[in-house]
C-alpha cells in the first residue's frame, strides 16, 4: 500500500512492475500493469517457472519523479 504526505491514498500517474529469475537468466518479465481506475491490474502475466525472483515495482509519482523498490519472492511449484 501506498500513502500520500495527508495519509491518504495517492493517484498514481504510472506503476510498472518487473521480475526477473537470475539463475536461468530470465527477464525482465514486465507485468503489463493496467490501471482500472482505483487499482492496478496485470491480466495476462505468467511466471514460467519456481524458484527466487526478483521483483522491481517502479512507481511514478510526478512528470519527472518516480521510485524503484526491489525485493525477492520465492515461487512454489504447483501442487501435483
Amino acid at each position: 500500500m501506498m500513502y500520500g504526505p495527508d495519509a491518504g491514498i495517492p493517484t498514481v500517474p504510472e506503476l510498472r512492475l518487473t521480475l526477473t529469475h537470475r539463475a536461468p537468466k530470465i527477464g525482465p518479465l514486465d507485468a503489463e500493469l493496467a490501471d482500472r481506475k482505483g487499482y492496478w491490474a496485470a491480466d495476462r502475466l505468467r511466471i514460467p517457472l519456481p524458484g527466487t525472483w526478483t521483483v522491481n515495482v517502479t512507481v511514478r509519482v510526478t512528470e519527472i519523479d518516480q521510485v524503484t523498490v526491489s525485493k525477492t519472492m520465492t515461487i512454489q511449484p504447483p501442487p501435483n
